[in-house]
C-alpha cells in the first residue's frame, strides 16, 4: 500500500512539472534571417487572376540585376524561357515568338497576373524589411504572415524547423491575383 501510494504522489507531482521555457528568437531577429544575393530554385507555381489560371514547374536563377525564369508544363514540357538583366528582359516562346520589353511587363504575361517583382526574391527568402509588416509568426519565430504595400505573403512552410531555413510552400496574393511557390530545392 505504502509503494502505492509513493507512486500515485510522485506521478501526480511529475503531472505538475512545468516544462522548459522554449522562448522564440525576439522578432529583431526576423531581420536577421539570410538573405541570398545569388540563388537556384526549382519547383512548382500556381498564379490566379480571377478566373484565369496558370500551373505548373519553374525554374529561377536570381542574381543581382539578372534573372532567368524557365516556365515548363505540368508534364514537363519547356513553354518560355525569360532572361533579364537590369529591368529589361527577353521572353522566347516555346512556339518560337520572341518578345523584348520590361521584366514586370513579361513575368506578368507568363503568369498571368502582375506581380511585384523586386520584390519576390526576398519574399521567396521570407525577408523582412519592417517588423510592423509581419503579422503572424510560425512556432520557431519565423515569419508566416507579411503584409507588405498591401500585398499579403503567406509562408505555409519552411524546408526544416531551423529558424533560418528557406521557405517551401509561398503564397502571395492581393486582392484577385494570387501566386503560389512551391520550392522543391534551393541552390
Amino acid at each position: 500500500m505504502r509503494r502505492l501510494l509513493t507512486l500515485v504522489s510522485a506521478v501526480v507531482l511529475a503531472g505538475c512539472a512545468t516544462l522548459p521555457d522554449v522562448s522564440l528568437p525576439p522578432p529583431q531577429a526576423m531581420l536577421a534571417r539570410p538573405q541570398l544575393d545569388a540563388f537556384h530554385v526549382t519547383g512548382r507555381l500556381a498564379a490566379q487572376r480571377g478566373e484565369a489560371a496558370v500551373n505548373g514547374r519553374f525554374a529561377w536563377q536570381h542574381a543581382k540585376g539578372q534573372d532567368r525564369w524557365q516556365f515548363f508544363s505540368p508534364l514537363g514540357q519547356t513553354v518560355a524561357e525569360l532572361d533579364a538583366a537590369d529591368g529589361m528582359a527577353v521572353l522566347q516562346l516555346a512556339d518560337g515568338e520572341r518578345q523584348v520589353a520590361p521584366l514586370d511587363t513579361l513575368l506578368a504575361r507568363m503568369l498571368g497576373a502582375d506581380v511585384p517583382v523586386a520584390m519576390l526574391p526576398r519574399w521567396l527568402q521570407a525577408g523582412v524589411i519592417a517588423l510592423d509588416d509581419v503579422r503572424e509568426r510560425d512556432p520557431q519565430g519565423r515569419p508566416q504572415r507579411i503584409v507588405e504595400q498591401g500585398w499579403e505573403v503567406r509562408y505555409r512552410s519552411y524546408a526544416s524547423d531551423a529558424f533560418d531555413a528557406p521557405p517551401r510552400l509561398v503564397e502571395v496574393s492581393r486582392g484577385e491575383v494570387s501566386l503560389k511557390l512551391l520550392v522543391e530545392q534551393w541552390q
